[in-house]
């Protein structure tokens, strides 16, 4: 299969898929993926640990017994050992083991063993059974983030175990969002893959007409949706751009569209079903598209051979994108490269929105994927399930009322701090992503800025203004931090328009470790526009 031969995979790594003709492979084991994950951070004491096993429906194991081992920051250790003595032979175990630890907060490294039985030996396995890759958890406890009132927030780009094939697999939902809770995240939603959505329940190599894939992914979004947590079933639609490449398009809550792509499934069979058109001009008034990273560089053999490419303003715009995923993950590279896209289509007049998601595929804590089919695995902390959000204004948590907001554009995209912005002019006030007329000559900005301990005391806040027909923003107000503050406010008098323009701001913090190095994190929000 083509997808054997792709260079970069995100999801937890399937170890037992091997070439039809060509047994070898470095990393196989008759065993199945065994292994152990956790969110990053908790909003309080309460750690959900999970353990998943995949494949012991063809490799059978009997789970004795997982023993966990807490480290905390003030040199104070815990153990559990918990005895289970359970036969397992399921495509998809999954337990989920919770601990309340609400008198700790800060940092806690976390081990386990996992003892099993294979094949009559009782072995011994440390946080997982991938080969030469190292998985060490880390989980701040008790982070006191706070949100402003109405605000809620939430990973807009998620994919789940739906999403599985030759060399990767997601976690339950389930898992998910009990991770989300966790997190204190309000909403994800589930973005599994088109070509993965048609899939046979239990053959991803071949498909099934009924999609029971994409019908029990919808159902498990409605069924663990409760008033603490809300889950939008929502699909990564493969989709071919204006020069016939194949470019990824996030749509929330709408009915299965078909894009096999770059999906690998047959040789040579690279083309789409669907355009980016096909798909925007079908989608419901209630449904959502978002171009998906749109900017990120594809690799080279992704290039070639599945023939992906990289949306262009002219994809967006032609197309009736209103909204794009600039923040994936993490702020590298990638993401200045779409900053830098987004500014010049706002400063064009276009009205086009920011949304943040981290594409993890099931990865909490630590990212574990192939890194070269059949050779080699690698672990890293990036692409983590909630550590880059969308924030947005909704007095309700339904589906239909949060992706409402997303379109209103009362939003901002963070892996920390938090902000309150509002514009008032004469008797009227207007919130991020509304566009007025001045009236007065006294209009007025208002900002609030907050972080917590785990993001760190603010180091700087900037609001830039970007006339319309501009070629570059320029710094209308910004401020710089000595003091370690985690919150701060400010009235900013505003001239009348002279031109059409936008404000947006940007916000950063510092959180320094034990070990001295400083962790930076970022807010950024969408636009108010003034026109004259």
């Amino acid at each position: 299969m083509l997808t054997s031969f792709l260079p970069y995979f995100l999801l937890y790594p399937e170890i037992h898929y091997r070439f039809r003709f060509f047994k070898f492979s470095k990393y196989y084991v008759e065993e199945p993926e065994i292994l152990i994950d956790m969110p990053y951070k908790t909003k309080s004491g309460k750690l959900p640990v999970y353990l998943i096993i995949k494949d012991a429906d063809l490799f059978p194991v009997r789970l004795w017994a997982v023993k966990l081992h807490f480290v905390f920051g003030d040199g104070s250790l815990f153990t559990k050992t918990f005895m289970i003595n359970e036969l397992i032979n399921d495509p998809l175990y999954f337990r989920e083991f919770t601990f309340d630890f609400q008198d700790k907060k800060g940092f806690v490294n976390v081990s386990a063993e996992i003892a099993v039985y294979i094949k009559e030996s009782l072995k011994e396995i440390i946080n997982d059974n991938f080969k030469e890759i190292p998985s060490f958890f880390e989980v701040y406890l008790s982070d006191n983030e706070e949100l402003f009132d109405n605000y809620i927030q939430g990973d807009l780009h998620y994919h789940s175990f739906y999403t599985r094939d030759q060399v990767e697999f997601g976690a339950p939902v389930k898992a998910a969002a009990g991770c989300a809770k966790a997190l204190g995240l309000d909403f994800f939603a589930v973005t599994d893959h088109s070509y993965d959505l048609d899939d046979k329940r239990d053959n991803y190599l071949e498909n099934d007409p009924e999609i029971p894939n994409f019908n029990d992914m919808r159902s498990s979004c409605d069924e663990l949706s409760d008033d603490e947590l809300t889950i939008i079933p929502g699909e990564e639609v493969t989709v071919r751009n204006a020069k016939n490449r194949n470019v990824h398009l996030l749509v929330y809550d709408d009915e299965y569209f078909k894009g096999s792509g770059d999906g690998a499934e047959r040789w040579l069979r690279t083309r789409s079903e669907n355009s980016i058109e096909d798909v925007t001009s079908a989608i419901k008034d209630t449904s959502l598209a978002v171009a998906a990273h749109p900017f990120n560089k594809i690799p080279r053999l992704e290039y070639f051979l599945v023939k992906r490419g990289i949306w262009t303003a002219e994809d967006v715009l032609n197309n009736n994108i209103g909204h794009i995923q600039i923040l994936n993950g993490e702020y590298d590279a990638d993401f200045f490269t779409g900053l830098e896209n987004w500014v010049q289509m706002l400063l064009a007049g276009n009205r086009v929105l920011i949304t943040a998601g981290n594409d993890a595929h099931g990865n909490f804590n630590v990212f574990r994927q192939v890194k070269m089919p059949m050779f080699r695995l690698t672990s890293e902390k990036k692409q983590l399930f909630g550590k880059c959000r969308t924030v947005v204004f909704s007095s309700y948590r339904t589906k239909e009322s949060i992706l409402s907001a997303v379109k209103s554009g009362n939003m901002y995209i963070t892996n920390g701090p938090h902000i309150l912005f509002t514009v008032r002019d004469a008797d009227r006030q207007y919130d991020l992503g509304s566009s007025f007329n001045a009236v007065s000559d006294n209009i007025e900005a208002e900002l609030f800025v907050n972080s917590s301990d785990y993001s760190g005391h603010l180091r700087s806040v900037v609001i830039y203004k970007g006339n319309i027909g501009s070629i570059e923003e320029k710094v209308l107000w910004q401020q710089e931090f000595t003091d370690n503050i985690y919150s701060f406010n400010v009235t900013i008098p505003l001239q009348k328009a002279k031109t059409d323009h936008y404000i947006r701001i940007v916000v950063c913090t510092s959180f320094t470790l034990n070990n001295g190095q400083q962790l930076e994190h970022r807010a950024y929000s969408n636009p108010v526009w003034i026109n004259k």
